[in-house]
């Protein structure tokens, strides 16, 4: 859990507190329904207790279906509310994950430009970097490690365990950008927007969103 995971929390209240509503409205709409059926309007002679209760059967009915429409519409409008929160998620990413010239160790990069280091010590110099919140120097090592396994790897072939190991340092570089965690986010916005074009949907968005929203 990092510490954007208030963004992946915002967007799992927003939807909760809609999808109840719309159930709510949903659940008064089928009840009218239902009662507007077993009092149709009826022709001619009629009993007045029944017509009273026909009358109001049907406006009941008007009314909820009305609401339900409504509730559609809240439902697809908080889209917008979820996309704001997404430009402030990667300008707050963008931020964190910014290159920073004075967080860069000169040391460390000439040892890597010498091209003497070995796979385990780029993993040793990569965890460090993590461990340190230094972003920057992450990033230089993950170029530096994918350049060693492309060199590694023509001399050596691709399947060389040195070779196969600096390339999965130099993926890391992704955990180093905020790529992950906008995906994640992406993930609940894309669950909410398809649960909002199929309502059957609803009942699944925390088995579909749980995972995302507890490892942003």
């Amino acid at each position: 859990m990092s510490k954007f995971n208030s963004y992946a929390r915002k967007v799992n209240d927003i939807a909760t507190a809609a999808f109840e509503e719309y159930r709510k409205t949903e659940a008064a709409y089928k009840k009218a329904e239902e009662q507007a059926r077993q009092y149709p309007p009826r022709h001619g002679m009629v009993d007045a207790q029944y017509a009273a209760k026909s009358a109001r059967a049907q406006a009941d009915f008007l009314e909820a279906k009305e609401a339900y429409r409504k509730a559609k519409g809240v439902l697809e409008s908080h889209k917008s509310e979820i996309a704001a929160l997404r430009k402030e998620l990667v300008a707050e990413l963008d931020d964190h994950y910014a290159a920073d010239p004075a967080a860069l160790d000169s040391n460390t990069l000439e040892l890597m430009k010498s091209g003497v280091l070995k796979a385990n010590e780029y993993a040793k110099l990569m965890d460090k970097a993590q461990s340190d919140g230094n972003y920057t120097m992450a990033r230089m090592i993950a170029k530096y490690a994918g350049d060693a396994a492309e060199q590694r790897g023509s001399k050596y072939g691709q399947n060389d365990e040195q070779a196969r190991t600096l390339r999965a340092i130099s993926y890391t570089a992704n955990q180093n950008n905020g790529n992950e965690t906008l995906q994640a986010f992406d993930l609940m916005g894309d669950v909410y927007n398809r649960a909002v074009n199929n309502p059957g949907m609803i009942d699944h968005w925390g088995e579909l969103t749980g995972n995302a929203l507890e490892n942003m």
